[in-house]
């Protein structure tokens, strides 16, 4: 098990300091871990763009969740593009191509490949290759250069366990869409979060601002990887039911999270009545319903049914975020 420190709760310090000079870092104690090594070596491209990082099952990760897990090693690591495993839940986050779309690249694999990380990982590791306009082989005139990595990691893989024929055969059965996993009114909250969030972090010495643009950001991230494990994992009336829930909790967050309410309530609490009971309750609805979608994204984890418990009546009952709310819809076309 990986230790826990309160300066490193997610315990990576090894696996940053291993990816400063190489790609790939596999934690003590995963199962097959040399083979495993090997084979995810031979898969990344070997031009320092791809990460992957591998830690067991039972890695003790504290308090943070495997997603800011991953945040937290893009920050720190110099590829480009970051691929995680814990035990055989896969993440993926790159600015090189969109990180949703590598997200859910990873969470198709995880689902396919049936708990066999390393496949999942090496089919992941590859897609995204080719999703990467820039990396090896994959400029015009390279011909089928691209198909040069996957032999290699085939040839490693035959030698572990004989499995990358599977491999290529099913990659290639595997329809890809480019399509976002995120519906178009949940995509619009959540561009919206995004855009607010930077309005709080960059709103100098006060630190409940500073707390609220992470939180935000939490629950936007959170919210995609809900929407991605549901494209790739759930049935569709789970998917349509995440977002009758969301489109309107979140409706109602971005409300209160707005420049004229939440952010004036912050900068101008004078010009309020009980500011510090309503900032309360903003702060108070953002951690609850991040919760709750982490719930959920466990239970679509477990390959169980969506529950939904958490009621946002102290947003409700203020009269100024419903008008906000219905000029919102309007505006939307909703």
């Amino acid at each position: 098990m990986i230790s826990s420190t309160a300066s490193d709760p997610s315990g990576v310090t090894d696996a940053i300091a291993a990816l400063q000079s190489g790609d790939v870092y596999v934690a003590p104690g995963v199962q097959g871990q040399s083979a495993m090594t090997d084979a995810l070596s031979a898969a990344v491209p070997g031009d320092r763009t791809i990460a992957v990082v591998v830690l067991p099952e039972d890695a003790d990760l504290g308090t943070v969740y495997p997603l800011e897990l991953l945040d937290r090693l893009s920050e720190r690591v110099p590829q480009t593009t970051v691929v995680l495993a814990v035990g055989d839940d896969l993440q993926a986050g790159s600015t090189v191509i969109d990180s949703t779309e590598a997200l859910r690249i990873a969470n198709v694999n995880e689902a396919a490949a049936g708990g066999d990380t390393q496949t999942a990982l090496v089919e992941t590791v590859q897609q995204i290759v080719q999703e990467n306009p820039s990396s090896p082989g994959l400029e015009a005139g390279g011909g089928t250069d691209w198909l040069l990595p996957v032999v290699i990691g085939g040839a490693v893989l035959l030698a572990a366990g004989g499995t990358a024929i599977g491999l290529l055969a099913r990659r290639r059965r595997t329809p890809k869409t480019a399509a976002d996993p995120v519906p178009p009114g949940i995509r619009l909250r959540v561009d919206r979060l995004r855009e607010l969030r930077v309005d709080y972090a960059n709103l100098p010495g006060n630190p409940v601002a500073a707390e609220t643009a992470a939180g935000i950001e939490a629950l936007a991230s959170h919210v995609e990887q809900l929407f991605v494990r549901l494209d790739a994992k759930a049935e569709t009336d789970q998917v349509a039911l995440a977002e009758a829930e969301y489109s309107d909790k979140l409706a109602r967050l971005v409300a209160a999270l707005e420049r004229d309410y939440l952010l004036d309530l912050i900068t101008r609490p004078d010009l309020w009545d009980a500011p510090e009971e309503r900032v309360a309750e903003v702060r108070e609805a953002l951690a609850a319903v991040t919760t709750q979608i982490i719930d959920n994204i466990k239970q679509v984890n477990a390959r169980k049914g969506l529950l939904f418990q958490v009621s946002l009546d102290s947003l409700i009952g203020r009269s100024e975020l419903r008008d906000w709310e219905r000029q919102f819809k309007k505006n939307s076309g909703e």
